[in-house]
């Protein structure tokens, strides 16, 4: 058997990254739909406002899942996993259905009946989760590490991604009729289709990867029994050759491992119950009243789940990883400090502290529990791992029992208290009016994030596939050149624009724009089929003017977009900037999973860009359609820009015709009680923040992306090693650009400003000498803190800079940053190509 099993390497073999990506599927159809509960719970409080949703339905949840699994984990060794895990996943599937059925039957009215039928589901909800996550963890407790990693962040995906989608349903539907019902009901419609995903995915696929059937092979010739189904579904039949008798396999008994791994199952019970005795109860019922109104507990829940998830993530980074005993229990002991910050913040502090609290919560929890799930089997055989893995279950259910229980503490002497707000009598038709009580304030935000994300997906689809045109056009260095066409176009066309600033139709330019990115990433679709994926010097030629015209698209929207909000609140430059780094990190995740999906097959990399293109047409186009109908209706942005007629704006009357104001004389005086700032004085006045962001940008861009590409040597990952740090860039420019909202973290200080810039250039010399003698890992870390610093700095400039001025300042103002940032991206571009200096075949 040492022969067969213990020389054959895992890594090599075909289908582990599939497996990881199916694995991370399965993990979030373990919890999606216990978490679509937790987040549509707005909803639950206003149909049984008197029966505490967020804190009896967990309370239901926890003692069936416990009993279940402490019933399957005394029993594991003689209970088929795959019927097991097979049998849980259509539960889920069904009761998640169910929901959608009673509230229709029900017509979303409260009342006892309905409530005993809610917890009911809520029941089943406890058994399918034991079902799946023991009999999973123990599964994959047999197998590589990074599949259980993979599995406990698919867990954390549930959470993110049904926290957004409750945002985006709550805001689809706010001035709607029934509009928290109808916003719940698609959403769980979206739950019960990705369980059912699992079922087809668990039973179809995974069982039939080649790194799969090596394990569990691997598994049976060391004894267990609880295989055999899987490896019959993957082809497997006989499994004489395998199996040798029990007495030549014996195993160590629950109770030895138990005591062996009594510290890793003690943690795990710790850190779910400081957890659950916090999140979801306490967020909903104990924060207090904030400026977010009903938003603010939904925005504290997605907070807690995006941080859960950068957490499950971060043991990849082999430095971050805890492995020694004594250092996770201090860590774990050490997170029970947060219950009085938590205490006397939701009595004393604001939300920003409430969402840097939540942040270390989620954090931690998804970082400590993958540390500890997947050190603790290590050094076991195949029936023992997945005995702990059972028991290492028990014990975190147990806690979050525990902690849902411990929740209602919080109940005892800490009420929520509501913010007193002072309202001053108009003694100006604008300046008294809060622009923070008008509607439309949050939605706003949210078109501003998707307009941004389709201001750079069409760039950012061209950056991302890289390893496609490298494959098409392998001696033309795409990633240097077709930045070096883009750039030239986008800075000339700003430079005209920002001179003509005042007199050009913002609402023309940017809707231009935002038609020209749809067109454009429609042509590369076109083109690609056109040629049939072969390469040459016609269809190069045709791909840079297509990013020619993306360079046009670029400063036609940036430009105009940074100038329109930069009337506004910060939060609307802020969102609009994250929604950049936003489409980084959708594009890096889009073009993982394509080429994942058409590795092996024919064409795998022009079939994955293909459909990644195709997503970003439709991104753009739903841009276009935004920033037409919906954007300039919105009650605030009508405010902004009425306020910035009576300023003197001229560049704002055709979206306030759009928005069905048409008279604006009462609004618009004569120019010479309207006088304002050249652009010569605006850009004295503001030049240090210009030139910092030249600066952050020529950084920047003269290490992403070409270097990553052509400069980082061979390591492990293969082909995936450019995409893995392009999309370690993109994560970490998207939390950047989100830290400023944390009053703390955000730079204002102008000194201070110059100075974090300036020491950015440090990184030059780290990522050569990480590049000539370092590691996978010190790249990663080097990468992730360009992003973080990339988007952080980029945020609090741009907010910043406008504060101060009028309308038509602000606006003037905007685009001369932009000029000076597109200036830096060019600068950097061509600086990029020194990095070939001394490399051999370089040209």
């Amino acid at each position: 058997m040492a022969d067969k099993y213990e020389n054959q390497a895992p890594e090599k073999r075909q289908g582990k990254f599939q497996a990881i990506v199916v694995c991370c599927i399965l993990g979030i159809g373990s919890l999606v739909s216990w978490n679509s509960m937790l987040t549509i719970a707005d909803y639950y409080y206003q149909i049984f406002p008197a029966n505490h949703p967020s804190r009896v339905l967990p309370l239901v949840y926890q003692p069936f899942a416990l009993a279940t699994i402490v019933i399957l984990a005394y029993h594991e060794s003689k209970i088929n996993t795959r019927k097991r895990i097979l049998i849980g996943y259509i539960l889920f599937t069904v009761s998640t259905f169910l929901l959608i059925v009673l509230d229709l039957t029900t017509k979303g009215h409260g009342g006892i009946g309905p409530y005993i039928g809610l917890c009911a589901i809520v029941a089943s909800f406890g058994i399918a989760d034991a079902t799946v996550k023991g009999g999973m963890i123990g599964d994959l407790s047999l197998m590589c590490p990074e599949l259980i990693q993979s599995f406990m962040a698919g867990l954390a995906v549930a959470g993110a991604l049904t926290s957004a989608l409750r945002l985006i349903t709550k805001a689809a539907f706010e001035n709607s009729n029934d509009r928290l019902r109808k916003g719940a009901m698609i959403f769980l419609a979206i739950s019960t289709f990705i369980e059912f995903l699992c079922v087809m995915l668990y039973a179809y696929v995974f069982p039939k990867l080649p790194i799969v059937k090596y394990y569990r092979r691997k598994a049976a010739s060391e004894g267990s029994k609880t295989v055999a189904a899987d490896l019959a579904a993957a082809g497997i039949q006989n499994q004489s050759d395998l199996t040798d008798d029990d007495s030549k396999n014996p195993r160590l008994r629950k109770k030895e491992l138990l005591l062996q791994n009594v510290d890793y199952a003690v943690n795990l019970f710790l850190i779910y119950v400081l957890t659950l005795s916090i999140f979801p109860g306490f967020l909903y019922e104990n924060t207090g009243q904030h400026g977010l109104g009903t938003w603010y507990a939904l925005v504290l829940v997605a907070v807690y789940n995006f941080w859960d998830l950068v957490g499950r993530y971060m043991p990849l980074v082999k430095w971050l990883k805890v492995e020694n005993r004594k250092a996770l229990t201090v860590a774990v002991l050490a997170r029970y400090l947060l219950i009085p910050a938590f205490y006397f913040t939701a009595k004393y502090g604001d939300k920003g502290w409430m969402i840097m609290l939540i942040s270390i919560l989620g954090l931690t929890t998804g970082h400590l529990t993958v540390c500890i799930l997947t050190i603790a089997p290590k050094g076991y055989k195949g029936p023992e791992k997945n005995a702990l893995g059972n028991l290492m279950v028990t014990f975190i259910l147990g806690g979050a029992l525990s902690g849902i229980c411990l929740g209602w503490l919080w109940l005892i002497g800490l009420c929520s208290f509501e913010l007193s707000v002072t309202i001053l009598k108009m003694a100006d038709r604008y300046e008294n009016q809060a622009p923070e009580k008008l509607q439309g304030k949050f939605q706003a935000r949210v078109v501003c994030c998707i307009l941004g994300i389709g201001a750079l997906v069409a760039w950012n689809s061209m950056l991302t596939i890289g390893d496609y045109y490298y494959a098409v056009f392998p001696d033309y260095h795409p990633s240097r050149v077709l930045t070096l066409v883009y750039q030239p176009f986008a800075l000339g066309t700003i430079v005209v624009l920002s001179y003509h600033e005042s007199k050009i139709d913002t609402r023309k330019r940017n809707l231009f724009g935002y038609i020209l990115f749809t067109i454009s990433t429609f042509l590369l679709i076109v083109l690609d089929l056109a040629t049939k994926g072969h390469g040459g010097i016609g269809p190069y030629i045709g791909l840079c003017a297509i990013v020619a015209s993306f360079g046009l698209s670029d400063a036609t929207v940036q430009g105009g977009m940074i100038g329109d909000l930069s009337l506004m609140c910060p939060e609307f430059i802020q969102s609009f900037m994250g929604g950049l780094a936003v489409a980084g990190a959708l594009t890096s995740a889009l073009r993982l999973i394509t080429k994942a999906a058409f590795e092996n097959s024919n064409d795998g990399l022009r079939k994955g860009a293909m459909i990644f293109l195709a997503i970003s047409t439709f991104i753009e186009f739903l841009c276009v359609l935004l920033y037409a109908y919906v954007f300039p209706k919105l009650p605030i942005v009508k405010y902004y820009r009425r306020k910035a007629a009576s300023e003197g704006s001229k560049t704002v009357s055709a979206d306030l015709a759009a928005a069905g104001i048409q008279n604006q004389s009462v609004l618009t005086g004569d120019d010479t009680k309207n006088q304002r700032l050249s652009n010569k004085e605006l850009l004295i006045q503001n030049i240090d923040y210009a030139v910092n962001l030249a600066l952050i940008y020529v950084l920047t861009l003269s290490i992403f992306p070409g270097f990553l590409y052509e400069n980082t040597g061979q390591h492990g990952l293969g082909a995936w090693y450019a995409l893995v740090l392009i999309a370690m860039y993109n994560c970490w420019d998207l939390v950047g650009r989100y830290t400023p909202l944390v009053k703390w973290l955000k730079i204002e200080n102008r000194k201070v400003l110059t100075f974090a810039v300036l020491s950015r250039y440090l990184l030059v010399p780290a990522f050569y000498f990480t590049a000539k003698y370092g590691d996978q890992g010190w790249m990663i870390m080097l990468i992730s803190v360009l992003g973080l610093t990339n988007g952080h700095l980029t945020v609090c400039i741009l907010t910043a800079a406008p504060k101060g001025y009028k309308g038509p300042e602000q606006n003037a103002l905007g685009n001369l940053l932009v000029i000076f940032l597109l200036g830096g991206i060019f600068a950097g571009v061509a600086l990029d190509w020194l990095w070939l200096i001394g490399k051999k075949d370089a040209f």
